[in-house]
């Protein structure tokens, strides 16, 4: 039988470990799979409507620019870096004056919500 001393001693304990919230434990994300570094690339989705709509920008700008004739056929790769703003560098099959190309093409998109071709690059 339990002495008067230890058994309000258990109970004590008892009573505070049900009333004492539980500390959470530790959990670290694995290195692969942490939150996005501020100012690195990262890939994108080619065929999200921010990815679309800055290539469509990229060809449109380039097109007027050196008045020519260029159609996008399709963004084979994207990545995106957060900045002020966001920007976009895109690998696109284009067609210029009726040739397929793939190029390079880099767009800012301003906090405003405008868009500024930052660099175009011919692949082949």
């Amino acid at each position: 039988m339990l002495s008067l001393s230890r058994l309000s001693t258990v109970l004590a304990f008892s009573l505070m470990a049900a009333c004492s919230p539980e500390k959470p434990a530790a959990v670290s994300a694995p290195l692969s799979e942490a939150a996005p570094v501020a100012g690195a690339w990262a890939p994108a989705d080619a065929f999200s409507p921010e990815v679309q709509e800055a290539a469509r920008f990229a060809v449109q700008t380039f097109a007027i620019q050196n008045k020519a004739r260029v159609l996008c056929k399709d963004v084979t790769q994207a990545r995106q870096q957060v900045v002020a703003g966001l920007n976009f560098e895109l690998q696109l099959q284009v067609t210029l004056e009726g040739t397929s190309r793939n190029v390079s093409a880099t767009v800012w998109r301003q906090p405003d919500g405008s868009y500024r071709l930052q660099a175009w690059e011919w692949l082949e």
